[in-house]
């Protein structure tokens, strides 16, 4: 083997270095996110834990129904299953700025859709439109 065909052992034999502004640096946030988001809207976390993922819109969208949530429970004793599993996750590289994504978050007694919009910004990738079905 000659020092040309040599590669640093932390890549492998066909890995690629990724560098923060890929498009690919966000596929393993997406699961997080998402899990992260349900919380916050059954008010089981805290509504700026997403604070430096997110835009201030997408957390007030998120506070938002944090508090009807707080309403509902105290109207009527409602609490969410605490069970979430989030699977199929896929991702869409619109350019090299902007990222779709979505997955599917599985309840005991449901299945929601969460879409997201992810774009690279100044400070990294945030979620610019969150949508949650």
């Amino acid at each position: 083997m000659t020092t040309t065909d040599q590669r640093p052992a932390h890549l492998g034999p066909r890995s690629v270095a990724v560098t923060p502004d890929d498009p690919r640096t966000v596929e393993p946030l997406v699961a997080p996110v998402a899990r992260r988001a349900v919380e916050i809207i059954r008010d089981m976390r805290p509504e700026n834990s997403l604070a430096r993922l997110v835009t201030p819109e997408v957390g007030q969208h998120l506070a938002r129904r944090a508090a009807l949530t707080r309403r509902l429970r105290a109207t009527t004793g409602y609490a969410p299953p605490r069970q979430l599993s989030v699977t199929g996750v896929r991702l869409c590289v619109v350019n090299d700025h902007t990222v779709e994504a979505s997955c599917v978050l599985r309840e005991p007694d449901r299945a929601r859709f969460l879409a997201m919009r992810w774009e690279l910004r100044h400070t990294g990738w945030r979620v610019t439109v969150l949508e949650i079905g």
